[in-house]
């Protein structure tokens, strides 16, 4: 797997119910996987914490076999190479979801250089 989540849970202090609790799933290099839910479910903070962007305090998230996140391990996100793209005003308004993500995936193909960039 390129990207394991294991039972991942962030909390927020000050907040009695976690942000995310006991979320797995896995992805293979080159797959694309979606994330639906109501806002404020978690969404966001679990790709947060797949960046580096927020501490796990419970599971593992492993990239290529490494483990970069668990309660005892924290690696930076400047160092896990991974991108992200806020919501905020990133989509095209004119384009579905699938529009969206195709326009993105065409684009690192056709510019492999600058995506590895970003």
């Amino acid at each position: 797997m390129f990207l394991d989540v294991s039972q991942l849970g962030v909390h927020y202090a000050g907040r009695s119910n976690p942000a995310v609790d006991g979320v797995s799933f896995s992805l293979q290099a080159g797959e694309i996987g979606v994330l639906i839910g109501p806002s404020g479910c978690g969404k966001t903070t679990l790709l947060r914490a797949v960046a580096g962007l927020e501490r796990a305090q419970a599971g593992t998230i492993r990239l290529a076999q490494q483990i970069v996140s668990s309660p005892a391990v924290h690696v930076p996100a400047e160092s896990r190479r991974i991108g992200m793209v806020f919501q905020d005003y990133a989509l095209f308004p004119h384009l579905n979801v699938a529009h969206n993500v195709a326009f993105r995936a065409h684009a690192s193909r056709r510019h492999p250089a600058r995506a590895a960039r970003q």
